[in-house]
């Protein structure tokens, strides 16, 4: 069927490939559309049924979303935003530039422009963003009856009606009810003897990690958002927090590989087929620049040793395999800090008992590290002492790495920067710099010179 839709639609058969694409689900054809000319994706999006286009269009990736928002007149464009859910809408307009965001706000009725800007206000990357103000609520002295008629009448505009939401008359959230515990109740009992009032909630200023960390400790398929005094202003469902992990993981992967991107403009990097060389470009280059002039380091250090270079050569042959092991030390290291630290496993204030841990684990493998390169030592240079040099370099240089490692997460939480932060590239070239001035150091110091 993939094979029969591309080739209908690169042979402009237009209703061929309404007949095939319209029975397929929403994020099938948002994946066709990766592998179609761009200039066809608005063509194919309005061939669509109307209720199936705003599903596929908030599938796609914001590239796509804006090029179909600049090619499509008003009324189609209307027809796709007023379909959305808010939260969805939000996810997209937060994407947008200035004057394409008003062309759409203008597109809304005024309750769903109000609505809209409600939902922009709240701060970047807040709860207050993500989530949707479509929920059923209930109040406590409704007997069971009345709330599932209540449930029946405007839970089919809602986003969820497995858990449903009792509040008082000030909208104050009170409980949270799963629907089949309302089911099974006697329907002439009220509301509040089916309650605990053990509610799990958040702020809908507070991050969207914190959220994602709520929903996974407690099993929650959505979390009710309050405001200050625990008014009911939304929900957020279990698919949003998917987005989200999925974006923050993708955020956390380019931050550990050195590329620089801003977090509301993240996915480009997901789609590097279609993204702007220039955009790819400048992710890459920031850190990279630095890092080379971070290496200069190293080359200044191997300049101050030159005259042990020049009289032990083969000194040169064992550099790569001590700074690059101790890169990698180090590496392995920040890698589980910085996991730990993202589940909370661990937190900042335990970084002096994992330092010891970390000192205690690099000495052990520094020293089975130091043993594999001591035959090595051996075999190269023919003399116990540079093999000695070899062998004790590579200890301390394990030892430096893997604490390194560990300490640079803790550094950039303190500085209240994501640990991710603490990149690959830059674990390493920090073990280049100082790999390399343990390894000469302790030649001119062993050898005599």
């Amino acid at each position: 069927m993939r094979l029969e839709a591309l080739e209908a639609i690169e042979n402009r058969d237009w209703k061929r490939a309404k007949d095939i694409l319209s029975s397929w689900a929403a994020p099938d054809i948002a994946e066709l559309f990766r592998e179609i000319d761009p200039k066809d994706r608005p063509i194919i999006l309005r061939l669509l049924p109307q209720d199936l286009q705003a599903d596929v269009f908030f599938e796609l990736d914001g590239n796509t979303q804006e090029y179909i928002l600049r090619s499509l007149p008003d009324e189609y464009v209307k027809s796709i935003v007023d379909e959305l859910d808010p939260d969805e809408r939000t996810r997209i307009f937060e994407r947008l530039s200035p004057r394409l965001l008003r062309r759409l706000l203008n597109l809304l009725s005024s309750e769903e422009r109000k609505e809209a800007l409600q939902l922009l206000g709240y701060p970047e990357n807040s709860v207050g963003r993500l989530m949707t103000p479509d929920y059923v609520a209930i109040k406590q002295n409704w007997t069971i009856s009345k709330a599932l008629e209540h449930i029946r009448e405007w839970g089919k505009d809602s986003e969820t009606i497995d858990i449903v939401y009792v509040v008082d008359d000030k909208w104050v959230l009170l409980d949270d009810l799963p629907i089949r515990k309302l089911l099974l109740a006697n329907p002439e009992d009220l509301v509040q003897s089916i309650m605990d009032y053990e509610v799990v909630s958040i702020n809908a200023d507070q991050d969207q990690e914190e959220a994602i960390k709520l929903a996974r400790r407690y099993n929650l398929i959505a979390l009710p958002v309050t405001d200050s005094e625990g008014h009911l202003l939304g929900i957020v469902t279990i698919d949003d927090l998917l987005d989200v992990i999925q974006e923050e993981h993708t955020e956390d992967f380019v931050k550990y590989s050195a590329i620089e991107a801003p977090p509301e403009n993240i996915e480009f990097l997901t789609n590097i087929k279609e993204a702007p060389i220039t955009k790819i470009l400048r992710s890459r280059l920031t850190w990279l620049t630095i890092l080379l002039v971070m290496d200069f380091i190293t080359g200044g250090i191997i300049r101050a040793f030159e005259d042990t270079i020049a009289r032990y050569i083969v000194l040169v042959t064992f550099l790569p395999v001590l700074v690059d092991t101790a890169g990698n030390a180090g590496s392995q290291a920040a890698t589980l800090v910085i996991r730990a630290l993202a589940l909370e496993t661990v937190r900042l204030k335990d970084w002096l008992y994992l330092l010891g841990r970390e000192l205690m684990i690099a000495s052990i493998l520094g020293f089975i590290m130091g043993l594999g390169i001591s035959i090595m030592g051996i075999i190269r240079s023919g003399s116990l002492k540079v093999c000695l040099v070899v062998v004790l370099s590579m200890i301390i240089n394990v030892i430096v790495g893997s604490l390194v490692g560990v300490l640079l997460p803790f550094i950039f939480v303190k500085m209240k920067r994501d640990p991710a932060a603490a990149s690959m590239p830059l674990i390493t070239t920090l073990a280049d710099i100082i790999g390399t001035a343990i390894y000469l150091g302790i030649a001119t110091l062993v050898l005599g010179l």
